[in-house]
Order: structure tokens, then sequence, then C-alpha cells
């Protein structure tokens, strides 16, 4: 009866945890339909969850909301691109971004604000007062009654050193010319930046148009290769015609990946003068047979020849007076200049540091013998050993320097400037001279050598040799604009011109 009744009790505690069980079956269960709503990349996370009793089904709430929030999370970080994922380039495009974000000249326009800190401390004059003290305690007179041990004498002196040349006039000078030497050497670099930015942008527009011309090439060998490949099937062409072809295929497609390796090495110099990185999706956009080119003159004035997007104007009388006020203009012929306004600042200082200086102030005094005195004291230096000559005649030197460094750098700007307007010139008047040219000519071209290689009025020969003599012509054209686009860059440091006296909008 015992054993009878301890079996019912096993049963009946089997039973109610088998109750218990299906219970928190039931709660893992929404729990899991909770959760499965929720859209979630972290699949550890969600695993996590479906391992958690039913009594924590507060929790599970909980970490739903945070699943929430992290796929919000990462929906706007993929979601965020960067600001030229999708943007093509200009060239003022690129030059404003160099000007911004080059490290060289991120880095040079700090020495701007020491030469600011340079002009604060010329400003502050130079010395401060003087104070001098003497105290003597412990005196003894004994010839005078009542002077007696611990009697004490005082001496206060107060001093000032003034210049008398107006030195801080002239230190003040040298700071600003400085200064000013300082910003150009900036304006500098910024000028050879652009320059050297036009130059790597337009470079790469030379070589994407040699890609441009070496697809079409390759894409024309390619469909060649199959049609003949079809007839020499059908017995219409012979093997040679067809190794002929296959031969002149593989020399284009080896031209093709060499062009296009030579336009990403082009695109990589760009970025890497722009502080992009060399994996940046950035592109440029234009062509070089597209853009407008300016003559630039002194009124900038004449008529635009539609057919080559050049414009043709009337040279000034006396070019090489244009050309010298462009030169003269240059940044680091004005840093040469801010040279020599350091240098005769520092001249002026050195012709007035030979007039000595005062020193002067009032004093107070004590005796021992119980008088007080008030009176002035002043100091002077006699310049018989050192007159200040020689440093004079170093300054007058180092201004002499300076004169002629800013005469040959003057010199040297105004030839530069000549040269690279005669160079831009010759290779606006060879295009201007050159027909009416369609950035389409070399397909079609290609195309109509097909047609008639299908038609039977050319073999293979005459075609491949036309198809040579087609893309000689269009590398010509290739390298006279891009010829006409380097000198224009270098136009541009040479001179200081703004680039939109060059490139019309």
């Amino acid at each position: 009866m015992m054993a009878r009744l301890h079996t019912l009790i096993l049963l009946l505690l089997l039973a109610f945890s088998g109750c218990r069980t299906s219970g928190s079956s039931q709660s893992e269960l929404s729990a899991m339909k909770d959760i499965s709503s929720t859209r979630s990349p972290v699949i550890k996370t969600q695993a996590a969850i479906l391992t958690v009793p039913a009594e924590q089904k507060p929790d599970i709430k909980i970490q739903k909301v945070s699943l929430k929030s992290s796929e919000s999370t990462e929906s706007e970080i993929s979601t965020s691109t960067p600001h030229f994922a999708s943007q093509s380039l200009s060239v003022y495009d690129s030059i404003s971004l160099a000007l911004e974000g080059n490290p060289d000249l991120v880095a040079l326009r700090e020495t701007e604000q020491v030469g600011v800190a340079t002009v604060g401390v010329a400003e502050t004059y130079p010395f401060n007062p003087m104070v001098q003290v003497q105290v003597t305690p412990s005196q003894e007179n004994r010839r005078i009654p009542n002077r007696g041990p611990g009697t004490t004498s005082h001496y206060v002196l107060l001093m000032q050193r003034i210049q008398l040349a107006h030195q801080q006039q002239f230190r003040e000078d040298a700071a600003h010319s400085s200064l000013n030497g300082v910003r150009w050497n900036i304006h500098q670099a910024e000028l050879q930046t652009t320059s050297l930015i036009a130059q790597l942008y337009f470079t790469a527009l030379y070589q994407r148009g040699l890609l441009d011309v070496a697809r079409a090439s390759q894409n024309n060998n390619e469909r060649l290769f199959e049609t003949l490949t079809k007839r020499f099937e059908a017995g219409d062409v012979s093997g040679a015609d067809l190794a002929t072809v296959r031969i002149d295929t593989r020399s284009t497609s080896q031209q093709l990946r060499l062009a296009e390796a030579n336009y990403q090495t082009a695109l990589r110099n760009l970025r890497r003068q722009l502080g992009l990185p060399p994996d940046s999706p950035e592109e440029i956009e234009g062509e070089l047979r597209t853009i407008r080119w300016l003559l630039p003159t002194q009124g900038n004035e004449g008529l635009m020849m539609s057919e080559m997007g050049l414009q043709s104007v009337n040279l000034p009388i006396d070019n090489k007076a244009w050309m010298a006020s462009w030169a003269a203009s240059r940044p680091d012929v004005l840093v040469a200049h801010a040279n020599i306004d350091v240098a005769s600042a520092n001249l002026n200082l050195a012709t007035a540091d030979r007039v000595p200086d005062l020193t002067m102030g009032p004093y107070y005094q004590q005796d021992p013998d119980g008088l007080a005195r008030f009176g002035l004291r002043a100091e002077l230096n006699l310049p018989i050993i050192n007159t200040g000559r020689p440093l004079e005649t170093q300054r007058m030197t180092e201004l002499n320097q300076r004169t002629a460094v800013w005469r040959q750098t003057l010199l040297r700007a105004e030839l530069e400037a000549q040269a690279a307007f005669e160079r831009y010139k010759l290779a606006f008047e060879i295009l201007a001279k050159e027909k009416n040219y369609n950035t389409s000519e070399l397909p079609q071209e290609l195309q109509s050598l097909e047609k008639q290689f299908l038609a039977g009025e050319v073999d293979v020969v005459r075609i491949i040799q036309a198809r040579t003599s087609i893309l000689q012509n269009q590398r010509a054209q290739l390298d006279l604009f891009n010829e006409l686009a380097q000198s224009a860059a270098l136009l541009v440091g040479a001179t200081g011109m703004p680039l939109d006296l060059i490139i019309g909008l």
C-alpha cells in the first residue's frame, strides 16, 4: 500500500512538472515570435535571447528594443557615403580641394601665425623699468650724538631706458615686412599648387583620351577577328589573314591594358596632390577636345572660333610689357621685394642704434646723518670704441644683396612668363589652323572600314594600314590638345594669371 502511495505521489509530481515545462515552452515560443519579428543582422544576439527562461520575459523586450536600435545604427552607417562618392570633379573643383586640403599648404599656412606673433613681439617695447633699492642697517657713528647702533640709511633708484632715434618704429617695420614676405610665400605655394593641379588634371584627361582611342581600336579588332573567324571557317579568307588580325588584336589588347594603367596612375597622382586616398571614387569630368580655350590678351577681346572651341583675339602691340606686368605681380617677386623692405628696416634700425640710449630716472636717498635727498640720475654710453658703423655697413650690404636678388627674380619671372606665353600661343595657333574635329571620328572611321571589308572592297592589309593611320592621327590630335593644356597650366604658374582667362566657361 505504501509502495502504491509513493508511486501515485511520483506520478503527480511528474505531471505537475510536465505542466510547468509546457508553460515555459509556450513563453519561449512567444519570445521567439517577438524576436523573429525584429530584423537584425546580429544572429548571435538572437540565439542568446532564445535561451533566456520565461521568467525573464521583460528582459527579452529590452533586448528587442536594443536590436532595433542597432539595426537603425547600422542602416545609418551603411547609407552614409563620402561627399564626393558619386561626383565628378572639374578642374576648378580639383584646385579648390587642393588649396584646402593639400598637406604642404596646410602646414605652410601655420607660418603666418608665427609672423603675426613676431609682429606682436616687435610692437612690445623691449626694456622694462629698473628699480634699485639699497638699505644699510646697523650703522654706528660715535662722533654724532643720538646716532648709535640700529640706525638705517635708505637708497631707492627707479630708471628707464629710452631710445632716442625711433628704433621701435623700425623694429615694427621689419616685423611687418617679414610678415608680408611670409604671406607672399604662402600665395606663391598656392599658385604653384594651382599650376600643378591643372597639369595633373589635364594629364588625366589626356590619358583618358588615349584610353578611349585604345578601347575603340580594341573593339574594332575584336569584331573584325570574329568576322574573319567565321569567314575562315566558311573558306572565304586565308589563314594568313586570320593570323594577322589575331596578332593585331593581341597587340591592341596590350595597348588597352597599358592605357588603363596610365590613366589610373594619372588619377592617383592627382588624388595625392588633392589630399585624397588613392582608392577614392572621385572621377574627373570634361575632355580636352571640348574645352573652350582662350588666348589671353591685355583687353581679352576677339572673335570666337566655334569650330575648334577656341577664341582668337588680337594681341596687344606691346606684348612683352603686358607679360612683364604679370611677372612683376608674381608672389615670388613680391617675396623678394618684401625682403628688401625687411633689409631697409634693419638698415634704419642699425643707423638709429648709433645714437646711444638714455637711461634715466628719479632717486631717493636718506643719508646716515639724517638728510633726505631727491634727485634725477641719467646714464649714457659714449660711442667711442663701438660707433655702430660696422653693423650699419653690414645692413647696407644686405640691402644691396636683396635688391640684386629682387632684380634677378623679376628678370627671371619676365623671361619665364614670356616663354610660357609664347609656348601657349604657338600651341593655340596650331590648333586654330586645324579643321573641325569630331570626337567620335575614330569609331565611325573604323566601322566604315569594316563595312568595306565585308563588302569585299578592301583586304585585311589595307584595313590594318588604314586603322594604324587613323590611330596615329587621333593620338596626334590628343598630343596637340595635351600640349595646349600643359602650356596653359604652365602659363598660370609663370604669370599668376587666373585660369578663367585661359579656359572659357
